[in-house]
């Protein structure tokens, strides 16, 4: 039989990050199975996370560093191997003299990375704006369209409770996302007599088992949203209590075309404590006094619809006014045309979430507080459930069409309740969220870190990042006029506009864990050709690329320089507080993965190289004072980075303090990771 292990760590097979167990034979990888103690998933795994065992001894590993041949064109895949410390200095120096004369021409982008706190690190520290994650094609306009509109999204940041609700509805969603926590609640879900309804153009997976599957047009979703909100206002079956406590619903916005804040809400002067959130200087109409009264006043019962005017003759509406004037024209039998789903279809699911969020409301004994420091003996929930991904936000209205579903769930009442949506740690957030992008030009300097953050959340248009004619710095355009909310970047954009030049050349590319010139750049064949294509003195127009992956694949033909990564089961990671943790609805939940067996080849993780180039390029946040390496290696660095000295805030939030004995916030702990590791590779 040989020598059999069985070590735990986290699958990397998708972006759901359960936990796994895997069984080793005399150091090989023999069986992978799901870990029955992980919290996330319990023991459950899909085919695609038991066949990991394929990647790991796939025969397109790349095992060594390559350097194209001197002889060679890009894309004949002709390389000769080369050490590390070459391919290292190779990097310092290209790296090292853009970061002297202009960051923004390196560009870093990267795939499915579950490390962007630390590569949106490096290239901040680095000073490039040209950062971004695959987000920016994926599920970008789900997470960013909710976030700004409830303060979180889906999948990790937040879903649906369905321990506790009596009625789901599930949109555009297929079976890899968040799928084995999804299946196991759902199943629980419907052994309690949890009625669940399926909004997908096929009926597969999920649609499969449903209660009801309701075929759409693809991507008209919005337009059903919208139609159901109309109905929901309609026949009055909204939540007028959460609506006036905890949405801007009763907020007065201003009605007068001839003012300069038309359309924004009216604000009083009063003192407004400094923060990135939105001050609460605004107004409500009291029914009783009939009379305009700051919110949330104790007593005062605002109108939700109407129009008033101010002591100054000012017209004002209630939001809610303005968007039941919005909806009005939403008919269902408008839907219908729309999304192909009848008219009385629409009229009856919108009457089954009205009635059910009314009349099947549930009651907990927990006391709590709200946000106006009003106290509560118990918590109520409106029992009715969503959940949405890409079906819905993967379009070119997507991104107000899970507006809309954000929407719907504040009418239903069901946002942060018992039975409906609720939140995960990190989030909610403010919203939009604090961290916003760089001004301008300026905020790029030579051997200095970026001024703001290589992906933020724009609140207006002093927020965005173009130039004082109005145009882009990022080379993918991101955060300009002409995409003002790409929140996570435009991965898609970068190849194409560094062969264009627009909005300026670049020297190096850099791409981790992405295969652009087959299935990420949505013209692949022209894609190819310009990472091949010359300028008129004969130089590439994309002069220095570089590919860091586990794979050989149509990119890595094209490569300069390439990089072998390891797998997920040959390295550290860590699922952050700081970046995408696993946290569940009653708290914060981070986790790590652990080496099950040693890199083969000379493959080197691709945090590590970050490290190894942050420390060769002092990059502050990798040197101490003296410019010398503060870190040995990632493992290293996990453990004592700190976000600011002292802070006692790093990446992971279990086993802090230097016993391992303080939880979020605490010294750097030296066994870490061994108390992970103990634990299932969770805390």
């Amino acid at each position: 039989m040989g020598r059999v292990e069985v070590k735990n760590t986290t699958c990397y097979m998708c972006a759901c990050r359960c936990g796994i167990r895997v069984t080793l034979r005399d150091g090989e990888v023999r069986h992978i199975e799901g870990n029955p103690e992980h919290p996330l998933n319990k023991g459950v795994i899909c085919a695609k996370g038991a066949s990991g065992i394929m990647k790991q001894y796939s025969p397109a590993r790349l095992t060594k560093p390559l350097l194209r041949r001197a002889d060679a064109e890009r894309g004949e895949s002709k390389f000769e191997e080369i050490s590390w410390e070459r391919a290292f200095d190779i990097m310092e120096e290209h790296l090292g003299r853009i970061r002297k004369e202009d960051p923004r021409k390196f560009a870093l982008f990267t795939g499915r990375d579950q490390m962007q706190a630390l590569t949106g690190m490096f290239a901040k520290q680095f000073g490039t704006p040209n950062y971004a994650a695959h987000g920016g094609f994926c599920s970008v306009n789900m997470a960013a369209g909710l976030i700004y509109t409830i303060g979180g999204s889906f999948w990790e940041f937040g879903g649906p409770d369905l321990e506790r609700a009596k009625l789901f509805i599930m949109i555009g969603t297929a079976e890899d996302h968040h799928s084995n926590p999804m299946k196991v609640e759902l199943s629980k879900f419907k052994r309690r007599g949890g009625r669940f309804i399926s909004i997908n153009p096929i009926r597969t997976g999920y649609s499969a088992i449903a209660d009801e599957w309701v075929p759409i047009k693809p991507g008209t979703d919005g337009a059903l949203i919208l139609a159901i909100i109309r109905e929901l206002i309609q026949q009055g079956l909204y939540d007028r209590e959460f609506l006036v406590q905890y949405s801007n619903a009763a907020e007065l916005v201003i009605n007068d075309p001839e003012c300069e804040d038309y359309g924004l809400f009216k604000r009083v002067e009063m003192h407004i404590e400094e923060g990135c959130f939105d001050p609460e200087n605004k107004l409500w109409w009291d029914r009783g006094l009939d009379i305009a009264m700051g919110t949330h006043t104790p007593g005062c019962d605002p109108y939700l619809l109407g129009e008033f005017e101010l002591e100054d003759g000012t017209s004002v509406k209630p939001a809610f006014q303005l968007l039941k004037e919005r909806v009005d024209d939403y008919t269902p039998e408008w839907a219908e045309d729309i999304t192909g789903i009848p008219a009385d279809t629409i009229r009856r699911l919108a009457y089954e979430m009205g009635v059910t969020a009314r009349d099947q409301k549930i009651e907990l004994p927990i006391q709590w507080a709200d946000c106006w420091d009003n106290d509560h003996e118990t918590v109520k929930g409106n029992p009715v459930a969503f959940h949405a991904m890409r079906g819905l936000a993967a379009h070119s209205n997507g991104f107000h069409s899970i507006r809309a579903l954000g929407i719907l769930m504040t009418l239903l009442g069901t946002i942060d309740r018992p039975g409906g949506f609720r939140h995960k740690a990190p989030f909610p957030r403010p919203i939009p969220p604090c961290p916003k992008p760089p001004k301008g030009p300026e905020d790029v300097q030579p051997e200095t870190p970026l001024n703001g953050m290589p992906l933020g959340w724009p609140a207006d248009p002093n927020d965005l990042f173009v130039d004082e004619d109005g145009e882009a710095v990022r080379l993918d355009k991101a955060f300009s006029w002409e995409y003002p909310l790409s929140v996570h970047g435009l991965m898609h954009n970068a190849i194409t506009n560094a062969w264009r030049g627009d909005p300026y050349k670049i020297d190096t590319l850099l791409i981790f864990m992405a295969n652009m010139a087959w299935n990420s750049s949505m013209n692949t064949s022209k894609v190819r050709e310009m990472l091949t294509d010359r300028d008129e003195n004969g130089e590439y127009k994309i002069p220095f690329l570089i590919v860091a992956d586990a794979f050989q694949s149509e990119t890595v033909a094209f490569a300069d320089l390439v990089l072998p990564d390891t797998t997920y089961l040959e390295r550290h990671d860590a699922m952050s507080m700081l970046d995408r943790p696993i946290s569940e609805y009653d708290g914060p939940v981070d986790s790590v993965r652990i080496p099950v067996v040693p890199p083969r080849g000379e493959c080197k993780p691709f945090q590590e190289v970050l490290i190894e180039m942050g420390s060769r390029l002092k990059l502050p946040a990798f040197v101490d004072e003296e410019g010398k390496r503060k870190f040995r290696d990632y493992p290293d660095f996990v453990v004592n980075f700190e976000t600011s000295p002292g802070s006692g805030i790093g990446f992971l939030a279990g086993w802090r303090g230097k016993g391992g004995e303080k939880f979020l916030k605490g010294e750097p702990n030296p066994r870490q990771w061994e108390m992970y590791a103990k634990n299932n590779c969770v805390f």
